[in-house]
C-alpha cells in the first residue's frame, strides 16, 4: 500500500478544506445552538451544497450518475466534512450509503428511474433503518415484519435510532417477510415517506445535535411489492455487507474530529502564556500533543486501508470493523487531551473542542457497538465466532 496521496487526492483534500473553512464552519455554532436536530428544509439546503464536491455521489460509478471516486478519496472528503461539522458528517454517510450507493447496487431499474436522480442532487434524503427497541446489533432478532398483501406489503414494527428519521424521504427497511426461515427470511424494502404516513419520534443525544436521530413507527404501512429490494431472502446477508462502509467511515469521522481537536490544542498552546512563556513550550503540553497526532495518524491510515479494500470489493469485515472501533475511540481520547490543553476553555461552549468530545463519544455505538466490532475483528482472526 502506497502511504503517500496521490497529487489528485491532494487537490481533493485541499478543495474540500477550503470549502469547509469558508462555507460549512461559519455556520456550525449558529446551527448547534438554534437547531436540535436541523429541520427538513436547512437539511436538504447544507446537504445540497455538498453535492457538487462528490459527498453524496462520490462512490456510485459514472454509468449510475456518481462520480465514480475512489474509496480513499471519499474518506479523505469525509474527513475534511468531520474536521468541521460531525452532525453534517453522519447525516451525509448515511444518505449516502443507504441512498445513492444502495440503489445503484440493489435496486431494480423502476427503483433507480425513480429515486436515484433525487438522491445524487441532494433533493431527497434516505435513511437506513435497522436498529429497533429491543434490537441493536444482534440483526437476526428485529421484530418489524411484512405481510404480502396481494401486490402490496404491509409493514408493521418500530426502527430506533434512524438517522436522518425525521427528514428522511426514502427508508430502506430491514425486515422479515417469512420469519420461519430464520436469517433467510429477512428482506429490505424501501419506503417512500412521501406515499406512507408514518409516526416519527426525535430522541434527543449527547452529541451530534444538529443530526436528525428518530424513532419511525410503521402502523399497517401499505408499500407496493415493487419496493422490495434484491429478493426476499437475501435482506440479512445484505444489510451485513451494506454496514461496511459507513463503519469505516465513522472510523474516518473519528480521525477528522481528532484532526480537528488537534487544531485547536496546537493553536491555542502556541498563544496561551503561563509563567512568562507560552504553553507549547511546556514538556506535558508537548507529551499529550505528540500523542494526539501519533493516535490520529495510526487511524487515518488505518481507515486507508479499509477503504481501499472497500473499492477494490474484498472481504474486509476485519479492517471495517477495526478502522471504526479504534478511529472512533481514537477521536475521544484525543478529544479528551486537547480539552485538557485549553484546560477551563475546553469544557467552555465558548470554544468548539466541549462539542467535537460530544460528537465523538456519540459515535461509540451506531453501527455496532465497539464490543461487537471487537468481536468481529476475533472473528476473522481465530475463525471462531463469539455470536450465538
Amino acid at each position: 500500500m502506497d502511504f503517500m496521496l496521490t497529487e489528485e487526492q491532494k487537490m481533493i483534500k485541499a478543495s474540500a478544506r477550503a470549502f469547509m473553512e469558508g462555507e460549512i464552519i461559519p455556520i456550525v455554532g449558529e446551527y448547534e445552538q438554534k437547531y436540535r436536530p436541523l429541520p427538513k428544509e436547512i437539511a436538504i439546503e447544507v446537504m445540497k451544497k455538498l453535492v457538487p464536491l462528490g459527498y453524496i455521489g462520490g462512490l456510485v460509478p459514472e454509468d449510475g450518475g456518481g462520480e465514480g471516486m475512489d474509496y480513499v478519496s471519499y474518506a479523505i472528503l469525509t474527513e475534511e466534512l468531520a474536521r468541521a461539522w460531525g452532525s453534517l458528517t453522519v447525516m451525509t454517510i448515511v444518505d449516502a450509503a443507504a441512498g445513492p450507493l444502495d440503489l445503484y447496487y440493489s435496486g431494480s431499474e423502476e427503483q433507480k428511474a425513480k429515486y436515484l436522480p433525487p438522491a445524487l442532487s441532494g433533493d431527497l434524503i434516505c435513511s437506513g433503518a435497522i436498529s429497533e427497541p429491543n434490537v441493536g446489533s444482534g440483526t437476526r432478532d428485529i421484530e418489524t415484519t411484512a405481510k404480502v398483501d396481494g401486490d402490496y406489503y404491509i409493514i408493521n414494527g418500530t426502527k430506533e435510532w434512524i438517522t436522518n428519521g425525521g427528514v428522511s424521504d426514502f427508508y430502506s427497511v430491514t425486515l422479515y417477510t417469512d420469519r420461519a426461515k430464520g436469517a433467510q427470511g429477512v428482506s429490505r424494502i424501501i419506503v417512500d415517506a412521501n406515499e406512507c404516513k408514518l409516526a416519527i419520534r426525535e430522541l434527543p443525544k449527547l452529541g451530534l445535535r444538529c443530526c436528525p436521530t428518530a424513532e419511525v413507527v410503521f402502523d399497517n404501512c401499505r408499500v407496493p411489492r415493487k419496493n422490495l429490494l434484491d429478493q426476499e431472502g437475501v435482506g440479512y446477508e445484505a444489510t451485513m455487507k451494506l454496514l461496511l462502509t459507513p463503519r469505516a467511515l465513522l472510523g474516518v469521522m473519528g480521525t477528522g474530529l481528532a484532526q480537528a481537536a488537534i487544531d485547536e490544542a496546537v493553536k491555542y498552546a502556541l498563544e496561551r502564556k503561563q509563567f512568562g512563556r507560552i504553553i507549547a513550550k511546556f514538556q506535558l503540553v508537548q507529551q499529550m500533543i505528540a500523542e494526539m497526532v501519533v493516535e490520529t495518524k495510526a487511524a487515518r491510515l488505518l481507515c486507508y486501508e479499509a477503504t481501499q479494500l472497500l473499492g477494490k470489493g474484498e472481504r474486509c469485515f476485519k479492517e471495517c470493523s477495526g478502522a471504526k472501533f479504534y478511529g472512533t475511540e481514537v477521536a475521544v481520547r484525543v478529544c479528551s487531551k486537547a480539552m485538557e490543553v485549553l484546560g477551563a476553555y475546553g469544557i467552555s461552549e465558548e470554544y468548539p473542542l466541549e462539542r467535537y468530545f460530544r460528537d465523538a463519544r456519540t459515535l461509540l455505538p451506531p453501527d455496532g457497538t465497539n464490543q461487537i466490532q471487537r468481536l468481529i475483528v476475533g472473528r476473522e482472526v481465530l475463525g471462531v465466532s463469539a455470536f450465538v
